[in-house]
Order: structure tokens, then sequence, then C-alpha cells
């Protein structure tokens, strides 16, 4: 029976390639290797600057007490990956020219296109929910304290923001009978007053406002500091007279200001980016094995 195989060692060789192939291949290595090691760079960078945000600028603390700024956080991280974004165009843009085939330039575009289109969206929804005055009422009014107090109770307290600094306590407004007084303390002051009413009188922050009358008596909460509070009612004639107190909160302005802004770039710049790519994969769509 005669042979109708013939071995021989051509299966033992590598294809040929072009010069041009097998150099455009090794700089999309060099492109993918350069963007994995500034992507660690970064972050070692981020993790860094979360220790200098939260605990040396921004003063937290554990123990006694929790306190972690996330919003000043939050916002350098938010400007981070907006940075990381911008820097995956380029890198995307040299992978698409270094590309060896048709095929596999489309496939880089096509899903370059997709994950834009997402990362607009969600940027984008993020944005208005910071922006709109209505949805950041409703939260704003829903994180409301409500304290019913009388003169016998011991003072209730509050701190001027939440543990992440996320909401500010900023006003504190007050109803109750006629003649009824509030002073707003430090709880170092009122701890140094040692139950004395008149030193609280002198130490009380609403040097101004502090008799409850006709209308609401309305006390600002002073902001900044991650400060306890406390409400001291006086009325020595009557120890069971009482009033409501609310205790009005508002998003961080570091959060609802600075944040929108970075998603706003984010959504826009995500869409610039979808329109410049919208060419090149219908460029490279016609050669391509994928659809």
């Amino acid at each position: 029976m005669a042979k109708v195989f013939i071995a021989t060692d051509a299966f033992k060789r590598a294809m040929p390639v072009s010069g041009k192939v097998l150099e455009d291949s090794i700089r999309l290595g060099k492109i993918r290797g350069i963007k994995f090691t500034l992507y660690v760079v970064q972050t070692i960078i981020l993790v860094a600057l979360s220790v200098v945000v939260i605990f040396v600028m921004g003063d937290a603390t554990v123990t006694p007490k929790l306190y972690l700024p996330m919003a000043s956080f939050i916002a350098v991280i938010a400007l981070l990956l907006l940075i990381t974004c911008l820097e995956s165009f380029f890198f995307r843009i040299l992978e698409i020219r270094f590309a060896r085939s048709s095929s596999a330039r489309h496939l880089m575009a096509k899903n370059s296109i997709r994950r834009a289109i997402f990362i607009a969206a969600v940027t984008g929804i993020l944005a208005i929910v910071l922006i709109v005055p209505s949805i950041m009422g409703s939260v704003e009014k829903a994180s409301r304290t409500t304290i019913i107090v009388t003169a016998s109770m011991d003072p209730p307290s509050f701190y001027s923001s939440d543990p992440l600094a996320l909401m500010d306590s900023t006003f504190v407004r007050v109803n109750g009978e006629t003649g009824l007084q509030v002073y707003l303390l430090t709880d170092q002051n009122y701890i140094a007053s040692n139950g004395v009413m008149s030193t609280m009188f002198a130490y009380r922050i609403n040097k101004g406002e502090y008799l409850v009358g006709a209308d609401t008596l309305v006390i600002d909460v002073p902001t900044g500091n991650y400060l306890k509070f406390r409400l001291v009612l006086n009325d020595m004639d009557n120890l069971e007279k009482s009033a409501t107190m609310v205790i009005d909160k508002s998003i961080s302005s570091t959060f609802t200001g600075l944040v929108s802004l970075i998603m706003i770039a984010f959504a826009v710049a995500n869409v610039a980016w979808i329109i410049y790519l919208i060419p090149i994969e219908r460029k490279y769509s016609a050669g391509s094995i994928y659809r």
C-alpha cells in the first residue's frame, strides 16, 4: 500500500511572520506592561493618600470615638479614578494602533465603547443625584433628629457631624412654652460647668437667641470640627416643662460639590471617548471575524 503521507519537519517550523507583526506584538506587550506598572503605582499612592487625608489631615480617630472623615477621601478617590480613566483612553489608543489584526482592533474598540457607555450612565446618574436639590433635600429631611426634652432630664447630646463626615448638623430648631431658655454648649464646657446653670449660661454658644417664644427658636451649630454638643433646657420654675428640638442636617458640601463636578467630568470624558471610538469601530468592523 502506497504511502499517502510523507513525514517532514515542516510542521515543526514556526509559521512565518512579518517583521511588522512581530514588532507590533512586542510594542503591544510593552504598552500593557507599562499600563500594569502605572496602575500598581497609583494603587499604592491611593492607599498612602487615604492615610494622609483621613488620619493626618482629617484628624481621624478610632478610640474613644469613631471618626473617619470620608467626604474628602471620596473626593480624592474620585479624582484619581478620573485620572486613571483618562490614562486608560491613551493606552487603549496605543493598543488599537499596535494590534495585529482588524478583528483585534474592532473588538478592542467595541469593548471600550460598551465600557464607556456604562461608566457615562452611572456617573451621569450620580451627578444628577448629587446636584438636584429636591433629591438632596429629601435625604436631609429624612436624616433629621427629633428630641423631646424636659428641664429635669439630662441634657441630650449630638455631634457636629456623623462619624464619616458625610452629613453635618447645621441647625437646632426649638419649639416649646414661652420663657424656656435653651443653651447650646460643647460637651467639654458642659462638664466644666459642673451643673451650675449660671456657668452654662456664660459658656453657651448661642449668645444671641436663647429664649423660646411664639416663633421657632433657631440655633446655628458650628461646623468644621468633630465636636460633641449638649442642649440644655433651663426653667427653674417648672422642671416638667418640655420642648421639642429638631436637629437639622445637611450633606457635606465637599461631597456634593467636588464629587458632583468629578462625576460630570467622568460622564463628559466617556461620552467624548465614545464619539472618538465609533468611527474606529466601524472602520475595522468590515474585516473583523467578531460581530
